[in-house]
């Protein structure tokens, strides 16, 4: 499994529980290959900071600082088998111009797709904060560091089905 190097930033303790996760499951020989599809980590590389302000461009917004941050680790990713599935830059621009329904909230900046049962991850261009969004509803967390942390919890209760973390 590819793991980028984790940055020097105010990610970088949450990153290192992510990596420190999914290398347990990786090397758990005795998950079957089922269980390995449901629980796999892939790691895209980083994004560089061309393709960083491109984005921001593209979408006329500052990309608040913790996901820039995770970006800075990995341009993309996809978290625990359908946990977690955030779009590269490229995916992220052209979902925010093609993709919405008209009923989607016009201020939501999708960036990844969680629990593999049609639940986004949004940022608001106006607040700057993430929302889990379903059927309507939201979840709001005031940034992507608190997001992260219920993402990582969530993570780790579902790795702890396989491996002792």
């Amino acid at each position: 499994m590819y793991i980028p190097e984790i940055p020097e930033n105010n990610l970088k303790p949450l990153l290192e529980e992510l990596v420190y996760i999914a290398k347990k499951l990786d090397e758990d020989e005795e998950i079957s290959e089922d269980d390995r599809f449901r629980v796999m980590f892939e790691f895209n590389r980083p994004a560089t900071p061309e393709e960083i302000d491109t984005l921001e461009k593209e979408l006329n917004v500052s990309l608040p600082a913790g996901y820039k941050e995770f970006l800075q680790f990995s341009n993309g990713a996809q978290l625990c088998g359908h946990t977690a599935e955030f779009d590269n830059t490229i995916g992220v621009s052209k979902m925010d111009k093609w993709h919405k329904s008209a009923d989607f909230p016009k201020d939501y900046i999708i960036i990844a797709y969680l629990i593999g049962d049609g639940e986004d991850l949004c940022f608001s261009r106006k607040t700057g904060e993430f929302i889990r969004y379903f059927e309507g509803k939201g979840t709001i967390y005031e940034n992507f560091y608190e997001f992260f942390k219920w993402l990582i919890r969530f993570i780790r209760d579902s790795a702890g089905d396989y491996v002792e973390l």
